[in-house]
Parts: structure tokens; sequence; C-alpha cells
């Protein structure tokens, strides 16, 4: 299994939703950190997610073609990635 590196993320979370958190991470059997973890990536992907879609509706209004993901896999380099 790779060596996963991570990065220490500290904030503040309101004192009113505490318990909701905690009551969510309880209901899930996960831990606050694993829980957070993946709201965020979620979040995150999901961001990223929105963004292609303006960029497509974007494209498409501006009369391009979108390319073949093929082709723009060739374009960025991405062939050899597995």
């Amino acid at each position: 299994m790779d060596k996963q590196q991570y990065k220490k993320v500290t904030f503040d979370f309101p004192a009113g939703e505490y318990v909701y958190l905690k009551m969510a991470c309880a209901k899930q059997g996960v831990s606050m950190k694993d829980f957070l973890t993946r709201s965020v990536i979620k979040s995150i992907e999901e961001y990223e997610d929105e963004l292609d879609v303006r960029a497509l509706r974007k494209a498409r209004e501006e009369n391009e073609t979108p390319i073949p993901w093929k082709k723009a896999k060739k374009q960025l380099g991405l062939d050899d990635l597995q």
C-alpha cells in the first residue's frame, strides 16, 4: 500500500453544529477525522465537476466543439498514465 502524505488542517467548527457532527460520525461508525476528510474531498470533487460543467456550457454557447477525452489526454501528455 502506498504511503500517503498528510498535512494538518485546523479550523473552528460551529458549536451549535458540533453535536450533529458527532452523531453523524457515530451513526456511520467512523472517526471525525475520517468523516471530515471524506466530506471535504467530496466537496472538492463536486466543485471541480461543477467547473467542468460550466466550461462545457460556455464552450457550447460559443459554438466550440468539446475535445474528445482521448484527444485531450494526448494533448496533456496523459496517454501513458494508467
